[in-house]
């Protein structure tokens, strides 16, 4: 968020999903946070047909159905617990 070319329009979203971690990591609850590792591909919407969990990277991209898929897939067979994942194409 900090980072330079970082879109100053994102902030608010950036500091409410923060906020809700923290809330989460505070709490007893197993949870997982499932969000792209990048941005949407706006250009290209097309389910890709794979995703890869990944570390934050300004320059990644995922479709809506690839995230869509990643979250289904986490919500049928857990494998993150009480984390924050990025997922991308």
């Amino acid at each position: 968020m900090d980072t330079p070319g970082y879109p100053r329009e994102y902030r608010a979203f950036f500091l409410a999903h923060q906020a809700a971690v923290d809330t989460f990591a505070g709490s007893a609850l197993d949870w997982v946070s499932v969000a792209p590792a990048g941005d949407f591909a706006h250009e290209d919407p097309r389910r890709a047909g794979s995703y890869r969990v990944a570390p934050a990277d300004a320059a990644a991209r995922i479709s809506y159905a690839d995230l869509a898929i990643a979250l289904v897939d986490e919500v049928d067979q857990p494998a993150h617990h009480r984390q924050v994942i990025g997922v991308m194409v």
